[in-house]
């Protein structure tokens, strides 16, 4: 029985852990936090097609996932609907053509006038929009904690308020360190073992090394520090997003998002574009997409200004509550899975961006398949290794 660390306690770390441990692995997650502290807690919580081909196998997979996930977790049978809304009729019905052309399956269809106002009375009477046959809204934070219980149940011992990082011995993948920080750590340095109940461990002055047989990392964007990556190995860092929860007496039927959204990962792209998600009554609206930790406080009451041009409503509705998160992008926008170059052992699992929950657990399902030797090859867009070593 392989026993195998897992760093991170978001989507795809907890259904990493859940997924091993109920193939007979030895599993120990660490979480720098708690369970869903990071985006897979505080993003607008949906689970959509990502209108890209390499990514879309892992839409597939995790949507298999979530219907049988359980533990309190309510699956969406049906799609309600996302609506790509704008002002520009002509700029709309091209996107639209090529979407049904590259996407037949989402049935996108273009709605004006009474026509959109009957499909969606919520949005302004002036704009227009496209439909595709996808997006479940899912409370995300509930999501996550749903596969650390089922990690749980299956055996995964979930240690929060832990940091943890690959540990090498002599160049030579190791464990992982935990309690210092965080960080790969040569261990070739002197220490003493000692047997504890998980086995032997070494502790040493920046914390204790587990030994393990393999690491998922899946640290979202502290993966770099997680690694222990040179200061050349930047493949995955922050895109932070603010998100404003409110609740409207008549929400949109629909996942509403400013068309342009699928670009905002792309140089050059602009900061923030509106987008409107419900679940259980209440409405994320967002949202940015910024290099630095923004304000949140200060950016909630723009992203309702901006999105009443689209959902008149908002101009009065009152915030709930704030949530801001960094999301894991890497430089090409798609994940970064399967085996590390240079490291035996690491295993890596981010550098989803805005598509952790929908995409999370596929991906922790295509990682586990390569963490336990079975035969399913990670495509090459998709590989960990496409950006060297860290």
């Amino acid at each position: 029985m392989p026993e195998v660390a897992v760093i991170g306690g978001g989507i795809a770390g907890c259904a990493a852990a859940a997924l091993l441990a109920e193939a007979g692995a030895a599993v120990t997650m660490y979480e720098r936090d708690e369970i869903a502290a990071g985006a897979s807690g505080r993003n607008s919580g949906i689970l959509q097609h990502p209108m890209d081909p390499a990514l879309a196998p892992l839409y597939e997979a995790s949507l298999e996932l979530y219907a049988g996930l359980e533990h309190g977790f309510t699956f969406p049978r049906e799609a309600s609907g996302l609506l790509v809304v704008g002002s520009d009729a002509a700029a709309l019905a091209a996107d639209r053509d090529a979407a049904a052309a590259e996407f037949p399956e989402l049935a996108p269809e273009l709605l004006a006038g009474a026509q959109l106002e009957a499909a969606e009375p919520a949005l302004a009477g002036d704009l227009y929009a496209y439909r595709l046959d996808t997006g479940r809204p899912v409370p995300p934070a509930d999501a996550t904690r749903a596969w650390a219980e089922r990690a749980r149940a299956a055996g995964a011992r979930l240690e929060t308020g832990a940091h943890a990082g690959v540990a090498a011995r002599n160049g030579r993948f190791e464990g992982v360190t935990v309690g210092a920080g965080g960080g790969h750590e040569d261990v070739s340095a002197a220490g003493h073992e000692r047997v504890s109940s998980g086995g032997h461990e070494r502790i040493w002055a920046r914390g204790r090394v587990v030994p393990a047989d393999a690491v998922v990392v899946a640290a979202g964007p502290w993966t770099a520090a997680a690694l222990g990556a040179g200061p050349r190995w930047r493949a995955v860092g922050p895109l932070w997003g603010v998100v404003a929860q409110v609740r409207l007496a008549r929400p949109p039927r629909h996942s509403i998002e400013q068309a342009g959204v699928e670009a905002l990962t792309s140089p050059g792209a602009p900061s923030s574009l509106f987008s409107i998600v419900t679940a259980g009554g209440a409405s994320a609206v967002g949202s940015t997409f910024t290099p630095d930790e923004p304000d949140a406080a200060a950016v909630a009451p723009v992203l309702l200004e901006r999105g009443a041009r689209y959902v008149p409503a908002l101009r009065d509705a009152r915030i709930e509550h704030v949530r801001a998160c960094a999301r894991p992008l890497s430089l090409d926008g798609r994940p970064l899975l399967g085996p590390v170059p240079g490291l035996d052992g690491v295993h890596l699992l981010s550098g989803h961006g805005p598509w952790g929950i929908s995409l999370g657990p596929g991906s922790a399902r295509a990682v586990v398949d390569g963490v336990l030797g079975n035969d399913a090859p990670i495509a090459r867009e998709l590989a960990a290794a496409r950006f060297g070593a860290p």
